[in-house]
Parts: C-alpha cells; sequence; structure tokens
C-alpha cells in the first residue's frame, strides 16, 4: 500500500479540455445570439427609416353624416318599428305619430283650425246658393204661367204684345240667372269636396269630445280616426343607430326621434379628414392618392378632394412632445369606388392612419398641383385650368344616354325605354 502512487495528470487535462471546448461552445453561442440581434436591430432601423423616407403618414378620423329624424311639430309619437341595429330598406315605416293640435286643439270649446271654418263656410255658400236656385226655378214657373196667359189674352184681342215681350225678356233673364247660380253650385262643391279632404287629413272630428273617458285617450282616438295618424318613410336602406324618443310619449317641435346612417358611401358623405402640418403640406396636392389605414386588416385607398378644409388643434394624445406647433391643416380625401368595406370602418369618428409616397404623390408640377390666388382671385394658369375641367365635364354631360358609361342595374331600364319609344314611332 505504502508504494501505491495515484497519477492524477492524465484526468486533470481532459478536464481542462472539457472545459475550454464548453467555453468556446458558449462565446460562440453569445456571439451569433447578438449577430441576430444586431442584424434584427439594423434590420428594424433600415426599414422604419426607409419607410419614413418614402412614405409619410399623417393621423386622420372618418367623418360620416347621419340621418336625423326630428319632429316638425309637437307630436304624439305611437309605435317605433324598428330597434337599434336594425336594416331598414326604402319604403319601411319608422314610427307612427299624430299632432297634438288635432287632439289638444279640440279640448278647447272655443278654437277651430281655419280648415273647419273654411269646410264650414263653405257648405253653408252652397246651402244658400241651392236655396237661391229653387226660388229663380219658381220665378220662372211663374213666368212661364204668366207668359201661356198673355198668349190666351192676345188670340182673343184682349191685350197687345207689349207686354208678353216684357215677359219673356224677363224669363231669359231669369233663365241665365239660375244658370250662374248652378254654375257658382258646381263650384262651391268642388272646393267642399277639397275641404272635407283637408279635414280629413287634418283629424279634426265634429263630436271629438266623446269618449274622454277612455283608459287610453290617445290609443282611442287612434282608433276611432286613422285619418289623423302620420308615418315616417325610410328613402335609403339605412341602418338604426340610435333612438331617443320612447313610444307612446310626447315629441316637441325640433326634439330628435331617429338616428339613421346610410348603408352608401356616397349618400353618407363618407370622407377621411386627415390633420397635417403646414410644413408638411407640400407633400400633398390635388392629384395625391393615400392608402387609408384603419387596423392592420382593413385599408382602403382615397383621393385628395380639398386641401386645407379649415383648421384643428391636433388632439393631445396626438401630440409629440418635441413638437411646438399643434395647430394643423385639415386635408378632405374621398375613398376611391369600388371599394368593399366592413361597416364598422366607415362610422363616424373612427382613427385612422393616412399614408402617402413621397417620390410618387401624383405631383404634375404645374398650376393644377395647387390652386392658386391672388389679389384678384385665381392667377390666370390657374383659372385656365379650372375652365378646362369645366369644359370637359359639361361635355360628358351633354352626351347621349346610349354613349355614356352606366351601370348594368340601370341598362336594363334604358333597353326598356328605347323598345317602347320604337314601338310608338312604329305606330
Amino acid at each position: 500500500m505504502r508504494s501505491f502512487n495515484f497519477d492524477a495528470t492524465k484526468d486533470e487535462n481532459q478536464n481542462l479540455e472539457k472545459i475550454i471546448t464548453e467555453r468556446n461552445r458558449k462565446l460562440v453561442k453569445q456571439q451569433v445570439i447578438f449577430s441576430v440581434i444586431l442584424f434584427t436591430l439594423i434590420a428594424i432601423l433600415v426599414w422604419y427609416f426607409g419607410r419614413k423616407v418614402v412614405y409619410a403618414e399623417f393621423d386622420g378620423y372618418i367623418q360620416t353624416d347621419y340621418v336625423n329624424f326630428r319632429a316638425l311639430d309637437d307630436i304624439f309619437l305611437f309605435e317605433q318599428r324598428f330597434q337599434e341595429g336594425d336594416i331598414v330598406l326604402p319604403g319601411d315605416t319608422l314610427y307612427s305619430y299624430m299632432y297634438l293640435d288635432n287632439v289638444l286643439g279640440q279640448e278647447n270649446i272655443n278654437s277651430e283650425p281655419t280648415v273647419i271654418t273654411s269646410d264650414r263656410n263653405i257648405r253653408l255658400q252652397t246651402g244658400v246658393a241651392y236655396q237661391d236656385a229653387n226660388v229663380l226655378r219658381v220665378r220662372i214657373r211663374e213666368l212661364q204661367k204668366q207668359i201661356a196667359q198673355e198668349d190666351h189674352n192676345i188670340q182673343f184681342g184682349l191685350t197687345d204684345n207689349s207686354h208678353k215681350m216684357d215677359l219673356q225678356r224677363e224669363l231669359a233673364e231669369t233663365k241665365e240667372e239660375l244658370k250662374a247660380v248652378l254654375n257658382k253650385v258646381g263650384v262651391y262643391n268642388s272646393i267642399g269636396q277639397e275641404t272635407k279632404h283637408a279635414v280629413d287629413r287634418s283629424g279634426y272630428i265634429y263630436g271629438i269630445r266623446e269618449g274622454h273617458n277612455d283608459g287610453d285617450f290617445f290609443k282611442s282616438f287612434r282608433e276611432r280616426f286613422p285619418s289623423a295618424v302620420r308615418y315616417s318613410i325610410v328613402r335609403d336602406t339605412s341602418v338604426v343607430t340610435k333612438i331617443w324618443a320612447p313610444e307612446l310619449h310626447p315629441v316637441f317641435k325640433k326634439e330628435q326621434i331617429v338616428q339613421l346612417q346610410t348603408l352608401n358611401l356616397t349618400h353618407s358623405n363618407m370622407r377621411v379628414m386627415a390633420y397635417v402640418p403646414t410644413g408638411d403640406m407640400k407633400k400633398i396636392n390635388n392629384h395625391s392618392k393615400a392608402e387609408i389605414i384603419v387596423s392592420d386588416d382593413v385599408s382602403f385607398t382615397a383621393s385628395v378632394q380639398l386641401l386645407g378644409a379649415r383648421t384643428e388643434d391636433l388632439p393631445e394624445e396626438l401630440r409629440n412632445s418635441l413638437s411646438h406647433t399643434t395647430t394643423t391643416v385639415i386635408v378632405v380625401f374621398r375613398p376611391d369606388p369600388d371599394q368593399k368595406l366592413p361597416f364598422w370602418s366607415v362610422v363616424d369618428r373612427v382613427p385612422v392612419k393616412v399614408r402617402i409616397k413621397n417620390f410618387d404623390n401624383g405631383s404634375h408640377g404645374d398650376e393644377t398641383d395647387y390652386w392658386y390666388i391672388h389679389n384678384g382671385g385665381l392667377t390666370k394658369e390657374t383659372k385656365k385650368v379650372i375652365e378646362q375641367y369645366h369644359r370637359r365635364n359639361i361635355r360628358r354631360v351633354s352626351e347621349p344616354i346610349d354613349e355614356m358609361i352606366v351601370s348594368e342595374e340601370v341598362i336594363p331600364y334604358i333597353e326598356k325605354s328605347q323598345s317602347k319609344g320604337k314601338k310608338d314611332k312604329k305606330e
């Protein structure tokens, strides 16, 4: 045992080699990770600055007009036919109502609408005219009897012909007077029909004060006199966005009842309002095309409609702490046609990004890029350009209908009208 000797030099060398190998592997791995991170950062910086050089981006928002239905007068609202979120089509009835004056005005015995007074006067004048006509008929019969008696007296030589001629002259005048009275009766009857329809439309019915003990007076009034009920009709395909007035409730003049948003970009006057600092106005012109970015998945193209609609302060959440200018110029963009967008992306006040190419902003390099003005109004070159634009539009409007570009929905109606015209000519 004393002669035993343990040689650890070989094992120590192997351990040192393993340690060095592991260190080298770690260094290589760290270098690879660092290179990837550095390359990624450089790529992001290059992409960011390249994008800033190629594109100019501005904050903006969607602006859409709503259709607000208001009460033209004091009304009583019956039922609402739709709820918020419902789609309404042209011709649908939104709600039914009745003018409060038609009902409450009849509570006062001493007050009557003008249409009732006019109707009563026409009926009175018609009755008086009928009585005058009856009196004239009796007078004509008496004159005819007197003329027959005069004929008898003349035959026997009792009188001469002078009195008979006076009676005949009076008879002719009476007949003409009767004809005039009958014409007046016809006029009164025609006017009476119009006043009768006006009374029916007004909803004022004689004897309305009967039945005031009903539990729900307005409902009973509606059931008894449906001609007094009015209806609000939809004119365009829309969605109900808000309802202010409840059912079976009075609504006073100019108060809002229902709000609609039409499902048509043109009818809703949909546009994009962009905040553009004055220093960046050189990047936009009348011919610029922009990409409107609503989200990562939704975007559409638009064209400049108006440069400098007004000025607005940039909202605080969009301001840069390094910038001292907060007042921006509002530039209006119109969406290009033939684009499909989700409804939620085109409602009022949706925030968007407006992206424009710096090197291809549509600039023509002439007076068409901006409208230039001076003390006398438009400059000579700009005025010439606008006149040429108007000439092109007038020529386009004056073209025949068969040479115009129309939608496929209109073509069947045009062909039908043209075939009908050809058929009429043959006949």
